[in-house]
């Protein structure tokens, strides 16, 4: 039933306008957009005090916060790229919220049968003492029943996190790929260094690789598509808050 929904929802949709043109983004503020990133998290590693609950907020925080700064420093032009795919919107934010909320509809049932279909597949083909559930699996489980911890996760996973990865996922890093080749490819590259960036140490975290490859290139798509930072931010906030309600109810 959910895949139909999906398939009803999808009707018409998958269509974009066409490619804008170059941008002024250049390589040394996609650099320095991933240092922040790597900073972000070193930042929250060194605040936390090796505390697993408080580095995932921390870590929401300070890259949200890193971002927020970082565009309001850069040259208005450099900005409305990151904010607009390269030119004007396309649709209100409004109607950003919406083309989100109908591509989260689509994907949902999609990335839930590839995540069960390659936890079958690793199942047969790693032993069992070698696939470990992920970090943020592991900390989901143990923050419930509902706490304050759980809540500042629904923050972190809902706003913060889909704020800062996606300003330079979509915003930076994609913006500047298509000054390099076909929008296409752009999405398709940002996407593989999106999935792979979220690989943990264990084998068990290897089943979400292909669910945040088809994650990202519809945040990819849906960026092109409305040329407005919101889209993809408001579906990777959903994705995340439908992920940790599945998380929550196993």
């Amino acid at each position: 039933m959910s895949l139909g929904v999906a398939a009803l929802a999808s009707k018409n949709f998958f269509i974009w306008p066409a490619p804008s043109g170059k941008t002024p983004l250049k390589l040394r503020q996609v650099l320095f957009g991933g240092a922040l990133l790597v900073f972000s998290s070193l930042v929250a590693l060194s605040v936390s005090s090796q505390t697993a609950e408080l580095l995932s907020t921390m870590t929401g925080i300070s890259l949200a916060f890193a971002f927020l700064f970082y565009l309001l420093f850069l040259p208005k032009d450099i900005t409305r790229a990151i904010l607009f795919s390269g030119e004007r919107p396309v649709k209100t934010s409004w109607r950003a919220l919406g083309s989100a909320i109908r591509m989260w509809i689509i994907i949902i049932p999609v990335t839930q049968l590839i995540g069960i279909m390659m936890s079958k597949f690793l199942t047969l083909v790693l032993p069992t003492q070698e696939i470990h559930t992920q970090e943020v699996t592991q900390e989901v489980q143990n923050s419930l029943p509902i706490t304050g911890h759980y809540i500042s996760m629904i923050l972190n996973l809902g706003v913060l996190t889909p704020f800062g990865e996606e300003v330079f996922f979509r915003g930076i890093l994609q913006t500047f790929l298509k000054n390099k080749m076909t929008r296409i490819a752009a999405v398709l590259c940002s996407s593989i260094i999106f999935s792979f960036i979220h690989i943990e140490h264990s084998l068990g975290s290897w089943v979400f690789v292909p669910v945040l490859f088809v994650f990202s290139l519809s945040a990819g798509f849906l960026y092109e598509k409305d040329r407005h930072i919101l889209s993809p931010i408001a579906l990777h906030g959903l994705f995340n808050l439908t992920s940790l309600l599945f998380l929550g109810i196993k």
